[in-house]
């Protein structure tokens, strides 16, 4: 528990990006997809938390890694960490969970995702070696 304390003062981003990426799941789920149509409607309930996931996703592994002095930092390998847990859950899963689909739009979501994590965890770096 220590170490997974000292992850989060080491790197507080990742703590923050996992609490954004629960709450904005929750607000999605409970009022967002229940009050929208149109293409609004279609947005939020087959790629809003698919653009999420990664948020959550790498925020949670890097917090582990930090905890053994290990981070994943560059863009290329956040992807191919990133995309081949999506392939898992995106082609594996629809033959063990009934009413999975396979969609190859969420793998696009993912990518985004996770480049949108590249550049806060950067920016995050960033600032953290300036102060």
């Amino acid at each position: 528990m220590q170490k997974l304390l000292q992850s989060v003062r080491t790197r507080p981003i990742n703590a923050i990006l996992i609490g954004t990426a629960v709450a904005l799941y929750l607000i999605n789920n409970k009022f967002i997809k229940p009050n929208t149509d149109g293409m609004l409607h279609i947005f939020f309930v087959s790629y809003f938390n698919d653009l999420l996931c990664p948020l959550f996703f790498l925020g949670y592994s890097n917090m582990l890694l930090i905890t053994n002095n290990k981070e994943l930092t560059r863009l290329i390998v956040l992807l191919i960490v990133c995309l081949s847990a999506g392939c898992v859950w995106e082609f594996v899963a629809p033959f063990l969970k009934r009413g999975s689909v396979t969609d190859f739009f969420d793998l696009v979501c993912y990518a985004v995702g996770t480049t949108g994590y590249w550049l806060l965890l950067k920016m995050s770096i960033k600032k953290d070696s300036t102060e």
